[in-house]
C-alpha cells in the first residue's frame, strides 16, 4: 500500500528558502561555538582561517537563503496584487 497522500502539495518556495537558511545557521553558530571551544586548545595561527571555513560560510549560505526567501515572497505578494 502506497504511503503517499494525494492532497501532497509541494511547499512554497519561499518556506523551502526560509528552512535551509534556519539549517545553515544553526550549522554556522554551532560551528562558531565549537571553534571558539577547540581554538584555545589548538593556540594555531591558522585558527582563525579555520574558523572562518568553519562558521563563515554556513553564516553566508543561511544569509543567501533568508535574502532569497524575502525576495520570492516580496516578488509573489507585488504579482498577486496586479492580478
Amino acid at each position: 500500500m502506497s504511503t503517499t497522500q494525494i492532497n501532497q502539495h509541494p511547499k512554497p518556495l519561499p518556506v523551502v528558502l526560509g528552512k535551509r537558511a534556519a539549517l545553515f545557521l544553526f550549522i554556522g553558530v554551532l560551528g562558531f561555538l565549537f571553534v571558539k571551544v577547540v581554538g584555545p586548545i589548538l593556540q594555531t595561527g591558522p585558527e582563525y582561517v579555520i574558523e572562518a571555513v568553519i562558521s563563515g560560510i554556513p553564516l553566508l549560505i543561511a544569509a543567501g537563503c533568508a535574502i532569497a526567501a524575502l525576495t520570492v515572497s516580496i516578488v509573489h505578494r507585488v504579482r498577486h496584487t496586479r492580478a
